[in-house]
């Protein structure tokens, strides 16, 4: 789709909705990261908010609010009002594993939020360290047998999405690991590169220069196809794991009241800045994927994600306070 006929688009819903074609948006628009500045999270959020400023006509700021898994941002954005000023950049561990990982939540996925679009999908590697007698994901697999328990590997924390990943991993392998679950990827990165774990699951985007350097050695991708950048490197489904096509995705959603006019103008400013196009190569230096996705593809693929990781968490026992 052109950007001019997206334009249009945007025009004509616009003028189906006259007062919020001449009220909406009148201020900055908030999109509030449940993870801290800096990480791969917070830097997607911010390439997208320069360009839906440009849509929007109307400054997006960026807003930190990390913690609890996700859970101190999503309670805000939920209870925020509920006039398109004020979205929350969520991805699985708010909208598809939280709530059976803690078991009580401040908010309710399934019903508190509304979807504007996907930013991006951002890969995961399987990252072992180089001394690790394998160059494979079989070898990987075999050692692990041979060694139920010992081969210890980092994640973002209980219930995380890499924990998670690894777990099912072990489960479909029939294989036993060691978890030292961390407080982001920055720790994990510093403690895989002096050896003190052996392998994680961890984006992409913070692994290609260590991996390129020889400094840690990538077994595997998360998605179900390979990485341009690491055009070498099978995916796990490619490995014998088709369960896991397991990429970390990050959405904009809005608080679930929010008017349908509003929802509309969100929504169609999201799809004209996601197709602009410098958005694509922007998203592919930080190894993102853009992911076209419309509320009603949502529903089905959030259905199948709450599925999935739901069944992951009682598998494993895991349990955040």
């Amino acid at each position: 789709m052109s950007r001019r006929h997206i334009l249009a688009g945007i025009v004509a819903l616009l003028a189906a909705f006259p007062a919020v074609a001449q009220t909406f948006p009148a201020k900055p628009v908030r999109m509030v990261v449940p993870f801290a500045a800096g990480g791969p999270t917070d830097v997607m959020t911010r390439t997208f908010a320069n360009g839906f400023s440009a849509q929007l006509n109307q400054q997006v700021l960026v807003e930190n609010r990390p913690g609890a898994g996700g859970n101190i941002a999503a309670a805000h954005v939920a209870t925020s009002p509920a006039d398109g000023y004020t979205l929350l950049v969520a991805g699985q561990g708010i909208l598809a594993i939280n709530k059976a990982l803690y078991g009580r939540i401040n908010y309710e996925p399934e019903k508190d939020f509304a979807w504007i679009g996907m930013l991006g999908s951002l890969p995961n590697v399987l990252v072992v360290t180089p001394d690790l007698p394998a160059q494979n994901m079989q070898q990987f697999i075999e050692l692990a047998r041979s060694q139920p328990e010992k081969i210890s590997y980092g994640s973002n924390g209980i219930g995380s999405l890499s924990h998670l990943t690894t777990e099912v991993l072990a489960s479909a392998a029939g294989v036993k690991f060691l978890h030292v679950p961390y407080q982001g990827a920055a720790p994990q990165r510093t403690d895989l590169l002096s050896g003190r774990i052996r392998f994680s699951f961890i984006a992409a985007s913070t692994m290609l220069p260590l991996i390129r350097e020889g400094k840690l050695r990538a077994l595997a991708v998360s998605t179900n196809t390979r990485l341009a950048s690491l055009p070498g490197i099978p995916t796990l489904v490619e490995s014998g794991y088709p369960m896991l096509d397991a990429p970390t995705w990050f959405a904009a959603v809005a608080p679930s009241a929010t008017p349908a006019p509003v929802l509309a103008a969100l929504r169609a400013a999201f799809a004209a800045a996601i197709a602009a196009p410098a958005y694509g190569p922007e998203m592919e230096k930080q190894s993102s994927i853009v992911v076209k996705m419309g509320p009603e593809a949502a529903e089905a693929m959030l259905a199948r994600e709450r599925k999935t990781w739901s069944d992951a968490v009682r598998s494993t026992g895991a349990k955040a306070e």
